[in-house]
């Protein structure tokens, strides 16, 4: 692949990667997803909601609230998806949910 090439790759998925300080702000004002502790303060980006990209993060359109604690424990653990099984949370749905109705100005 020539090195024009690889940067409009990089270029093409860094476009789709929603960005928004302003959401993501909202979202650390939020109660954390697991132990519902209220103010989380950490806005925990879903590794796993977009494709691997050449170490992007997703967009912030995939994050959840997460109080510092459960935050370490989640990266701790080393499998994310296996964290939200034991914490019976669905990480995908709430920041559907929450993107949708943020773009819609429901909160």
């Amino acid at each position: 692949m020539t090195p024009s090439a690889l940067m409009t790759l990089i270029s093409n998925f860094k476009s789709k990667r929603l960005r928004d300080k302003k959401y993501l702000a909202h979202v650390r004002q939020l109660g954390c997803l697991v132990c519902r502790t209220p103010w989380c303060g950490d806005a925990h980006h879903i590794t796993y909601a977009e494709p691997n990209a050449l170490s992007l993060k997703v967009g912030d359109n995939w994050v959840v609230p997460l109080c510092r604690n459960c935050h370490f424990d989640l990266h701790m653990k080393g499998d994310e998806r296996k964290f939200w099984d034991i914490v019976d949370r669905d990480p995908i749905e709430w920041a559907t949910r929450e993107w949708k109705e943020w773009k819609n100005g429901d909160t």
